[in-house]
């Protein structure tokens, strides 16, 4: 049995704070990028075509969406491909409270709440070459693990479970709702040759025997959503031999630029030359695919001559519009709240006052010389838990440039 597998479209996204403009592009490249997925699906010749999950966004329809998604999963119809979708927390099955029901053809099969439905899967001739089971949200907040409502497969042909699940302890999971909780211990051992799971907008392998995949979201939706978004083609011809490959098919990346050498800066087009340089060296170590389009932030850090004028809303709309020109991005939003003052840090690191102790003490852990007692990993944002090295580590990265932001912090300017 070969399918796609994909999860967390997400149609018909809203995009509120972005341009109109802005926000249809990204409304139509969620569109454009399941579009292209199915192009994936029939040019490779699947048997089936697997939706793990938030297909919307909300329980608003727009009629273009509509409109679409009947003829895509006809297309898919049209090459005897089956779909199997498994509603999830965004897109939940309830008429209540769910998107309303869509006249699908005849290919398509809904797991719409928590009964398990085993769907066989067909060639072209008509003749089986595996089953799918899924099992659905009926409504945005089911606190049950739904895995375990699966029951246990049966057969000589492969087995495949599609499910819209938070697994614990996947990358990326406490971004996301703990909704159908489940365990991946559990998962490895219920039988299933494959798990085609969806939530968790990180593509990754939770396990190799037996494959036990997200999909990450079809199209990135924010600035976390970063890398190359898509599908996943999954071989199971050979239950003992599973081949899993990744298909690119998102229209338009998401990336942010950090640019801190603004020491020496003092005007807007050197501010502008500034970022491009940058952009174009994280493109060179990152490059994206030939037509992608670009949602980019630009975080300024660090000291800068031109600190006072990059507070101003206005002035970062211009910078952003300015820069979304010269690096060709469909949008470029600039973030400065990590820009200071220049100081004479050196100077200010030798006073004996509460400024010089603690642009010492900022040095100290810094350089690892000073140890972190006492300290939380849970009052932490983003620190790892339970490894002491690896939250001094953590610690440490976030204190690199944070010399001016101390000084300009404890000197109390009253501009800031």
């Amino acid at each position: 049995m070969r399918f796609l597998h994909i999860a967390d479209v997400h149609l018909d996204t809203p995009f509120t704070g972005r341009s109109e403009a802005v926000r249809a592009r990204l409304r139509e490249a969620s569109r454009d990028a399941f579009r292209r997925a199915v192009d994936v699906a029939i040019r490779e010749d699947v048997h089936a075509f697997l939706i793990a999950g938030d297909l919307f966004d909300n329980d608003r329809l727009s009629f273009q969406t509509e409109r679409f998604l009947l003829e895509q999963a006809s297309r898919l119809g049209d090459h005897d491909i089956t779909v199997v979708y498994a509603t999830g927390n965004h897109d939940p099955g309830s008429p209540d409270t769910g998107p309303r029901t869509l006249p699908w053809p005849n290919n398509v099969r809904v797991a719409s709440d928590a009964t398990p439905r085993r769907f066989l899967i067909a060639d072209q001739a008509g003749e089986p070459v595996g089953h799918v089971t899924a099992v659905g949200h009926d409504t945005a907040r089911v606190t049950e693990d739904l895995s375990r409502l699966l029951p246990l497969p049966v057969g000589e042909l492969p087995e495949v479970a599609l499910l819209h699940t938070q697994v614990q302890s996947s990358i990326g999971a406490g971004d996301h709702g703990p909704y159908a909780p489940s365990d991946l211990t559990y998962l490895a051992h219920a039988g299933y040759d494959y798990w085609a799971l969806g939530h968790v907008h990180v593509r990754q392998e939770l396990s190799d025997d037996p494959p036990i995949w997200y999909s990450g979201s079809l199209q990135g939706k924010t600035h976390t959503d970063r890398d190359d978004r898509g599908a996943l083609l999954v071989d199971l011809s050979d239950r003992a031999a599973p081949r899993i490959s990744f298909r690119p098919v998102a229209p338009i990346r998401w990336d942010t630029v950090v640019v801190d050498r603004l020491d020496n800066v003092t005007s807007l087009d050197e501010l502008e030359r500034t970022v491009l340089v940058a952009w174009r060296a994280l493109r060179e170590r990152e490059p994206g695919g030939h037509g992608t389009e670009w949602m980019v932030r630009v975080a300024l850090e660090g000291p800068c001559p031109l600190w006072t004028e990059l507070r101003s809303e206005e002035n970062r709309s211009l910078l952003g519009r300015e820069l979304g020109e010269m690096l060709g991005a469909l949008d470029v939003s600039v973030l400065a709240d990590r820009v200071h003052p220049v100081f004479p840090i050196e100077e200010h690191r030798s006073r004996t006052d509460v400024l010089g102790e603690a642009l010492r003490m900022v040095e100290e852990i810094r350089r690892g010389d000073r140890a972190l007692s006492n300290v939380d990993a849970g009052e932490l944002a983003g620190a790892p838990a339970d490894d002491p090295h690896a939250l001094s580590t953590y610690v440490r990265s976030l204190l690199t440039d944070a010399d001016g932001e101390v000084a300009a912090r404890l000197l109390e300017d009253p501009s800031r």
